[in-house]
C-alpha cells in the first residue's frame, strides 16, 4: 500500500514538472502528461484543488494541452479548484492568450462559468489588466452575467480597484453604460477611483510642496526633479467622428532607445511607472466625469459622492477637475453636513483650502457653514496633524519626540490661518457640546504639547553639551597657536611668516567660539520657556532656527579651523595625505545632507509662517 502511494506521488510530481516546464514540447514530457491523464484525470494534485489542466493553463502550456485535447470533455474544463476557478479562469488571470483561444475552441460557453466569488474569466482578465485576453473573451459574449460578480462589482470596478487604468479606459470607451453601475456598497467606478490616493500625483512623494514627507529630504528632492523630467508615455487622443464609439483613447508614445536604457534602472523605472500611472488615472477620471450621473449623489448621503471622497483622501487633481466641470458641486455636503472646506481644514490641505478661497464664488457661505453638530471650519482646524499626514485625534498617544514639536507648530499656524480667514463673529461659536474652537484645540493638543515640551527640553540638553564642548575646544585653541609664541614679545612665531593664514585661523576660531556661545544662550532660553500653545507659533520656531543655524556654524568653523591649522603646519604639502582632503570633503558633504534632512521641516514651517503672515490677503466671510 505504501509503495502504491509513493508511486502516485512520483507520478504527480512528474506531471507537475511536465505541465510547468518550458520544454513541455519534448516527447518525454508530453508522454508523462498523457500517462498521468489516463490514470488520474481531473483529480486534484495539490491542496488548492488544482488539476493538471489548471497548471497547463497557468503556464500557457499549449503543447501539453493539445496532447490531452482528444480525451478532454467540457465537464473536465468546467472542473474548478477550491476557489471555483476553472482552467479558463487561470489562463485569463495570467494573460495566456493562446491557451484561452484553445479552450474557447472546445466550448465557448465556458466564459459564463463563475468561481466562488461569482467572477467569470472575463472579470478575472479585467482584474489582472490583461487587455488582449479581455478582448477575446468580450468578443465571445459580453453580457450582464459576465460583467458582474456576487458583490455587484463590474469589470470596470475591477480594473480601477487593481490600478489597471489603461484597460479601464478601453472599457469606458467600449461599454460606457458601466460608468454609473453601482456595486452592493453603492459605489461606482468613479467613487472607487476617488479613494485611490496613491494613483494620483497629489498622493505621491513627487511634489515639491510635499518635500519633507519622506524620511530623506535630499532623496525626495532628487526623485521629484527626475519625476518632472520624465516624458509621458501616454497621451490622450480623441476618437474620430467616423468611429462607432465616441470617446477618448490612450496613445502610447514611442521613446528613444537612450531613454529606454536610462529608465531601465530599477530606481528610475519605479519613478517612471508611478508617473505613467498618475497620467492614466487622471485621463480615466476625466472620462468618468464626462459620463457620471450626479443626480444620484445629490440626494443620497449614505455614500459620499466623488467630490467628497476626493477631498477626504486629498486627491487635489480630481477635486479641481470636478469643480472646473461642475462648479455648482462646491455646495455639496457630506453625511455630517460638512462642505469640502470643512474637510480641507480638518486635513490641513493647504492646496485645496487656498484653491477654494481663490476660485470659488461662494467662499463667504462656505466659510460660514456649520455642520449638524454645530462645528464651524475653525472647530475642524483644531484637529491634530500636519500637512504631510492626515489630521486626526485618534492616534495622538503614539505622537512622540520631534514629531510632536512639528505637530504643535503646524497646529497653531493652521488654526490661526483658518481663524483669520473667517469672520470674527464665528471665532467664539460653540458647537452642540458647548465647546469653542480654541477649547477643542487645547484639548486635542494637550498630550502633544506635553510631548513637545519634553522633546524640546531633551534635545536642548543634548545640544547644550555639544555647544559647550565646542566652546571649550575653540577657547583653548585660540591660546595654542601652531608654532608657539616668542618668549621675548609673546607674539606668535608664525605671525611674520604666514600672517594672512594665521589671521584666517584666528577668524575661524573666533567665529566658532562666538557661534557656540550664541547657541548656548539660545538653548538656555528653552529651559525658561513656559511652553504655552502660542509659543509654538513664532517664539519657539525662531529660537529653534537660531539654534540650528548657530550650532551648524559652530561645528563648520571648528572643522575649518582644524584644517587651517594643519595647513599652517604644512601637513598638506605631504603627498601621502591627499586622501585626508577627500575624506574631509566627503564627510562634510554627507553630514550637510543629513543636517538638511533633519532640519528641513523647521525651515519649511518658517516659509509658510512668513508666507501666511505677509503675502496672503485674508478673505473674511461676511455674516
Amino acid at each position: 500500500m505504501q509503495n502504491n502511494f509513493s508511486t502516485k506521488a512520483r507520478c504527480r510530481s512528474a506531471a507537475y514538472k511536465a505541465a510547468s516546464s518550458s520544454s513541455s514540447g519534448v516527447l518525454q514530457s508530453l508522454q508523462v502528461l498523457r500517462d498521468f491523464w489516463k490514470e488520474e484525470g481531473v483529480s486534484p494534485i495539490d491542496n488548492r484543488g488544482d488539476t493538471i489542466l489548471h497548471f497547463l493553463a497557468v503556464n500557457g502550456n499549449v503543447a501539453g494541452f493539445e496532447i490531452l485535447e482528444p480525451n478532454l470533455s467540457v465537464k473536465d474544463l468546467e472542473t474548478g479548484n477550491n476557489s471555483g476557478d476553472t482552467p479558463l479562469h487561470e489562463a485569463a488571470r495570467f494573460g495566456k492568450k493562446d491557451m484561452v483561444e484553445r479552450i474557447l475552441r472546445i466550448e465557448k460557453d465556458l466564459v459564463y462559468v463563475q468561481n466562488n466569488l461569482g467572477e467569470t474569466p472575463l472579470y478575472v482578465a479585467a482584474a489582472s489588466g490583461e487587455k488582449d485576453v479581455f478582448t477575446i473573451l468580450a468578443n465571445c459574449d459580453f453580457s450582464k452575467l459576465t460583467m458582474k460578480r456576487n458583490d455587484g462589482k463590474t469589470v470596470l470596478h475591477a480594473t480601477v480597484f487593481h490600478d489597471c487604468y489603461e484597460l479601464a479606459i478601453y472599457i469606458v470607451n467600449m461599454y460606457p453604460e458601466l460608468v454609473n453601475d453601482r456595486d452592493n456598497d453603492r459605489m461606482t467606478a468613479l467613487d472607487m477611483l476617488a479613494t485611490k490616493r496613491l494613483s494620483f500625483r497629489s498622493g505621491s512623494n513627487y511634489l515639491f510642496a510635499e518635500i519633507g514627507k519622506t524620511p530623506s529630504v535630499p532623496v525626495q528632492m532628487i526623485e521629484t526633479i527626475i519625476y518632472s523630467c520624465i516624458s509621458p508615455r501616454y497621451k490622450e487622443s480623441k476618437l474620430s467622428d467616423n468611429q462607432t464609439q465616441a470617446g477618448t483613447k490612450v496613445v502610447c508614445v514611442e521613446r528613444l532607445p537612450i531613454t529606454k536604457s536610462l529608465l531601465g534602472n530599477s530606481w528610475l523605472q519605479a519613478i517612471d511607472e508611478a508617473k505613467q500611472k498618475h497620467i492614466l488615472a487622471l485621463i480615466l477620471a476625466k472620462m468618468l466625469l464626462e459620463k457620471y450621473d450626479w443626480s444620484y449623489s445629490s440626494t443620497d448621503h449614505i455614500v459620499p459622492n466623488p467630490l467628497i471622497q476626493a477631498s477626504k483622501h486629498k486627491i487635489d487633481e480630481l477635486v479641481v477637475e470636478i469643480l472646473q466641470k461642475y462648479p455648482e458641486l462646491v455646495e455639496t455636503l457630506d453625511e455630517k453636513k460638512r462642505n469640502i472646506l470643512h474637510i480641507a481644514a480638518e486635513h490641513k490641505n493647504r492646496f485645496l483650502f487656498d484653491y477654494l478661497l481663490k476660485k470659488v464664488a461662494s467662499q463667504s457661505r462656505m466659510l460660514a457653514d456649520i455642520d449638524e453638530n454645530g462645528n464651524t471650519i475653525l472647530h475642524y482646524a483644531a484637529h491634530v496633524g500636519t500637512p504631510f499626514f492626515t489630521s486626526t485625534t485618534e492616534h495622538i498617544e503614539s505622537v512622540w519626540c520631534v514629531m510632536s514639536v512639528f505637530m504643535m507648530m503646524w497646529g497653531v499656524l493652521w488654526f490661526k490661518y483658518i481663524k483669520y480667514n473667517m469672520h470674527p463673529r464665528l471665532w467664539d461659536v460653540k458647537n452642540s457640546k458647548g465647546f469653542k474652537a480654541e477649547e477643542i484645540f487645547e484639548k486635542n493638543h494637550l498630550h502633544v504639547r506635553k510631548e513637545a515640551e519634553t522633546a524640546v527640553r531633551n534635545l536642548s540638553n543634548s545640544t547644550l553639551v555639544l555647544s559647550t564642548l565646542l566652546c571649550t575646544i575653540n577657547f583653548a585653541a585660540i591660546f595654542t597657536v601652531p608654532g608657539g609664541f616668542e618668549e621675548r614679545t609673546g607674539l606668535p612665531i608664525l605671525l611674520d611668516k604666514v600672517q594672512q593664514e594665521l589671521w584666517m585661523l584666528m577668524f575661524y576660531l573666533g567665529a566658532a567660539l562666538f557661534s557656540s556661545v550664541f547657541t548656548m544662550g539660545t538653548l538656555l532660553s528653552f529651559l525658561l520657556c513656559k511652553f504655552y500653545s502660542t509659543d509654538f507659533y513664532i517664539s519657539l520656531p525662531i529660537k529653534i532656527i537660531i539654534a540650528i543655524i548657530s550650532i551648524f556654524y559652530a561645528t563648520a568653523f571648528t572643522i575649518v579651523a582644524c584644517l587651517q591649522a594643519l595647513n599652517l603646519e604644512n601637513i598638506f604639502l605631504n603627498k601621502d595625505v591627499w586622501w585626508l582632503i577627500i575624506a574631509v570633503v566627503a564627510v562634510g558633504f554627507i553630514m550637510t545632507l543629513i543636517y538638511v534632512d533633519l532640519t528641513f521641516p523647521v525651515f519649511d514651517y518658517m516659509y509658510y509662517l512668513v508666507y501666511y503672515s505677509f503675502f496672503v490677503s485674508y478673505k473674511r466671510g461676511r455674516m
